[in-house]
């Protein structure tokens, strides 16, 4: 039955916890689990739930909901995606059994930009209310990122006569699907108060490698990542250390490399709509509006970083059955990214379950509240679902989050 149990949850589970933890580092019963997870989170400091959805979805958004995500906007603004699914596997001995081991194999999907309220006006209502002003467009940051992770690792439990350690190592290979990184310092752009011309200027560039790659398998870039714990838990409190996914990956193929270095003036396009031939908007070449402030540069390998998490938390048991009180701060490597800092609360229910919820600000995002629900079934499976933005969902008007995960842990 526990085989049966065990082979269930590696076909149907996905496992996580809050805050998006390393699947297998916040999992601390003993003995071999197995499991996958999966999760998503879209953020923003300034764009509603139900504008990042619709978007996402390429609906129709109404000029209520823009005018209300430019009302809140700020001088730079940011935003975050994150999509991750995998399987993995592991061993946890006691502390007088020697050294444990895991394996962790994950597909990452992620993207975050930086960018002006200027800009997003721009782009949603036109250059129009920017008659006879100039729109401040720099600092442009965007990075898309899409890749596999074979990670390896390592867990020990250290007991004392106060509480327990546990410390982990991983290593990881990480194959690189596809990415996109554009890095725009300065741009502006004046408009005519008439509208007779525009005119500006920008610097910056963008890289990319096989943004057009289909194949799940494909190995357009290659890399390593890193992760670690250190945890101690006590009777009455406990504090933990973890990183993962600190590592970067070196794109090698289908390499576009364009640079952005120019001060322009534009007065539009002379179109023949009655001449010979027909040819009219079609004869309109977008390369020629473009040319002489974008190159085509010869692509060459590059580098980036992954989206590395980092955090440190600790709780404190105010019952010993299992309430507690908890509080934490997180950091990711990722542009606009600002230090998350969150506390909440955890509970044991009737019947085996348990719920936990959370206050959280900072991220890509703002303000969010957390909740998760989790159930047992005897020592062999654990159910978790939940969210860390459930503001999200139940005032997609004002907040400006949303993210979901859901857990089936097998254990024997």
């Amino acid at each position: 039955m526990k085989k049966l149990l065990t082979l269930i949850s590696i076909l149907y589970a996905v496992n996580t916890s809050a805050q998006f933890r390393h699947p297998v580092f916040s999992d601390t019963e003993p003995g071999y689990s197995v499991g996958v997870y999966g999760r998503y989170q879209l953020a923003s400091n300034a764009l509603s739930s139900n504008l990042l959805w619709a978007a996402y979805q390429g609906k129709h958004i109404d000029r209520k909901i823009l005018n209300q995500a430019s009302d809140r906007s700020f001088k730079l603004n940011r935003v975050g995606v994150d999509l991750d699914y995998g399987i993995y596997a592991r061993h946890l001995p006691d502390s007088s059994k020697g050294i444990g081991w895991y394996i962790n194999i994950a597909d990452r999907t992620h993207a975050n930009a930086t960018y002006s309220k200027d800009l997003f006006d721009l782009a949603m209502f036109g250059n129009a209310m920017f008659a006879g002003k100039t729109a401040d467009l720099s600092n442009i940051k965007a990075n898309f990122i899409s890749y596999k992770q074979w990670e390896v690792g390592i867990l020990k439990n250290v007991g004392t006569s106060k509480g327990k350690w546990l410390i982990g190592f991983g290593l990881g290979l990480l194959t690189g699907n596809r990415n996109l990184n554009v890095d725009i310092s300065e741009a502006e752009l004046f408009t005519d108060e008439d509208g007779d011309y525009l005119e500006g200027s920008i610097h910056g560039e963008a890289r990319s490698s096989s943004l057009n790659a289909t194949q799940f398998i494909d190995a357009n870039g290659l890399g390593m990542s890193a992760a670690m714990t250190f945890a101690y838990e006590g009777e009455k409190f406990g504090i933990r250390f973890d990183a993962h996914d600190l590592g970067f990956i070196r794109w090698s193929t289908g390499l576009r490399h364009t640079e952005f270095d120019s001060v322009f003036h534009f007065e539009g396009v002379d179109i023949n709509l009655f001449g010979t031939g027909g040819a009219g908007f079609s004869s309109v070449s977008l390369d020629t509006v473009v040319d002489g402030f974008v190159s085509k540069l010869d692509a060459t390998p590059y580098t980036i970083a992954t989206p590395a998490r980092m955090r440190l938390e600790g709780f404190y048991r105010l019952k010993s059955e299992g309430l507690r009180i908890y509080a934490g701060v997180q950091y990711r490597i990722a542009s606009g990214y600002v230090p998350l800092g969150y506390v909440g609360v955890s509970s044991p229910l009737p019947k085996q379950f348990y719920i936990d919820g959370r206050f959280a600000y900072g991220g890509f995002g703002s303000w969010s509240i957390g909740l998760e629900l989790r159930k047992k079934f005897g020592q062999v499976l654990e159910v978790r679902l939940g969210s860390n933005n459930l503001e999200g969902f139940v005032l997609p008007m004002v907040g400006t989050s949303q993210s979901a995960y859901l857990s089936i842990a097998g254990y024997f």
